[in-house]
């Protein structure tokens, strides 16, 4: 969505009539009235425009904001940005913070320069643009002028430079059909969205912009059409087949009328490499073989390769054997296949997967640290940073968590987001570091997300586990390792719901099915995750309690962080 100055002064002029001589609008009007149409805040008929519902809202709040602030919009340059792709982001984050703007100085500014917030909080109206943006149904135009500039540009995450050779009507007709967006809080960089990137990619993979685009191209091209349109632009082969631009076309096509909501990650570090690495080489592959051969190597710490051995499952990065033994999974192969495997920030890796959102742009701190960390750079996603964005949105995460983690986790409200400010009060200065190690895996679990701005919020499947975890006792090192979530999963499978309360009720004549089910694990290490389980409150006998279900429950939602997307392999 776009609203600048110019742009709010034609929906003033729209809704007092003032267009009714249609051959008197110059080519700058046109040009204004095209990017409102397709932000869905006007419509066209009959060689006429109107206002439409989500329109009228933007009028109406930003003139109510003007008028309760004593602000006057118009004494401003006419492409100054009233609403636009942060400012709606900026919302959204304040939203998930029961309306505080507080928690980030630069959001708060910008927010009351606007008239949207006062004293901290967010004004009413600012509600009522929400509202507009959400139920605005945009429309989709690519022209073959604008295919021309979205192919000069990088895929993003890329510094504002980049946009200088850009007419700047272009970059408000891609911020208008949400295919670009801009960093928060400064606004240091941009990223195409989820559907602007497919359609790059489509382009750069030889997609001929010979026609325009349209919503009916997309509805084509996911209804399997064989259309002459489709064909002409490289889409589809002469036999009605997809193309390699086709299948970004097509996924540009599913992005658009069904987003992706989620923002995954993963976090590797320097520990969780050595031993990846000790999986691979070490010739006694259980955890007291690779424990030897990295003490070989003057590296020890039985914890620290415990925990790492348990966050490499989790990750699906290695595998249990029967024997006690641990192999590498094919995506664990490919990492270890990188010339540059190094330790990897979760943030680093949501610069890149965030931008797959509609609208929702990356920190600017995600940005910097993973073109530190090698993830991003020249405004490309890095080979590293693409396989890293690939494994995290394709797993099936088994979460672990730590006693410091799940301390971390009880201090984040399960009603609202807390900024990494109000986490780290409750700390003295020397655990900071640990705190923050700790919210970076469990962003990478997908129990906590992070919004830019630096707004740490409980997913869904995080609340669920939070309660899960309620009933933990102090000195549990490991409340959830994968060995847990594997005990529990299948005494879901061999059990059945109690009619009395929410729990799970495991027949005596069952007991012996549970290593059955528990293929992977060795009889001991079994009886070891029992005994954790136990001691955690989540079974009792081998009934699972409430909060074991609670656990379970989490666990499936986290399933909803798998997404679907076609990968781009282009780089700088």
């Amino acid at each position: 969505m776009i609203v600048t100055v110019k742009h709010f002064e034609m929906l003033k002029r729209l809704e007092q009539g003032g267009l009714e001589k249609l051959e008197e609008l110059t080519a700058e009007d046109l040009e204004i009235l095209l990017h409102l149409r397709l932000a869905g805040l006007i419509t066209e008929e009959e060689e006429s425009f109107a206002l439409t519902r989500s329109g009228l809202l933007i009028l109406e709040s930003l003139r109510t904001a003007e008028n309760v602030n004593n602000l006057n919009f118009s004494d401003l340059y006419e492409n100054y940005r009233l609403v636009g792709s942060r400012i709606i982001s900026m919302l959204q984050i304040a939203e998930r913070a029961q309306g505080r703007t507080d928690f980030n100085q630069e959001i708060n500014k910008e927010l009351e320069e606007r008239g949207l917030a006062r004293d901290g909080r967010l004004q009413p109206w600012a509600q009522a643009i929400l509202e507009a943006y959400r139920s605005a149904t945009i429309e989709f135009f690519v022209t073959p002028e604008l295919a021309k500039s979205i192919l000069g540009l990088p895929v993003g995450p890329a510094r504002k430079n980049f946009l200088e050779p850009i007419p700047e009507n272009h970059i408000f007709q891609l911020e208008a059909q949400r295919l670009l967006t801009f960093t928060l809080p400064e606004g240091e960089y941009y990223a195409f969205t989820g559907v602007g990137s497919q359609l790059w990619a489509a382009l750069r993979t030889g997609l001929v912009p010979e026609v325009s685009i349209s919503v009916t191209t997309l509805r084509d091209i996911i209804e399997n059409k064989k259309t002459e349109a489709l064909e002409t632009l490289g889409a589809i082969d002469p036999q009605g087949n997809l193309t390699v631009p086709g299948k970004h076309l097509l996924m540009a096509a599913k992005l658009f009328f069904e987003p992706i909501t989620v923002n995954p990650s993963i976090d590797l570090s320097g520990w969780n490499i050595s031993v990846l690495r000790a999986v691979k080489a070490s010739p006694v592959k259980t955890r007291e073989g690779i424990e030897e051969f990295l003490a070989a190597q003057d590296i020890r710490d039985p914890f620290k390769i415990k925990q790492s051995l348990y966050r490499l499952e989790g990750f699906r990065l290695i595998a249990s054997e029967p024997d006690g033994s641990y192999t590498l999974t094919p995506y664990g192969e490919e990492l270890l296949a990188l010339e540059d495997l190094s330790p990897v920030y979760a943030q680093a890796v949501m610069a890149i997967t965030v931008t797959r959102t509609e609208n929702m742009p990356p920190d600017d701190q995600w940005i910097k640290t993973a073109e530190e960390q090698g993830v991003i750079g020249n405004g490309f996603p890095s080979q590293k940073g693409r396989l890293l964005a690939e494994i995290a949105s394709n797993i099936d995460r088994l979460p672990v968590v730590t006693r410091e983690e799940m301390l971390v986790m009880r201090g984040i409200p399960l009603w609202r987001g807390v900024s990494e400010e109000e986490i780290l009060s409750f700390y003295p200065e020397n655990k900071r570091p640990q705190v923050l190690h700790g919210l970076r895996k469990l962003l990478a679990s997908g129990l906590v997300d992070l919004l830019p701005g630096g707004l740490y919020v409980l997913t869904p499947a995080g609340e669920k586990i939070k309660q899960g975890l309620s009933a933990v006792p102090n000195g549990v090192d490991f409340p959830l390792t994968p060995h847990v979530w594997y005990v529990l999963l299948a005494l879901r499978e061999i059990g059945r719901f109690s009619p009395k309360g929410r729990k799970i009720r495991v027949r005596k004549e069952d007991y012996d099915k549970l290593e059955e089910k528990v293929k992977n694990l060795a009889p001991e290490i079994i009886g070891s995750a029992l005994e954790t389980a136990r001691l955690c409150r989540y079974i009792s006998g081998l009934d699972v309690l409430e909060t074991g279900v609670n656990l379970l429950e989490g666990l499936d939602l986290l399933k909803n962080l798998k997404t679907n997307w076609e990968e781009i392999r282009i780089y700088a």
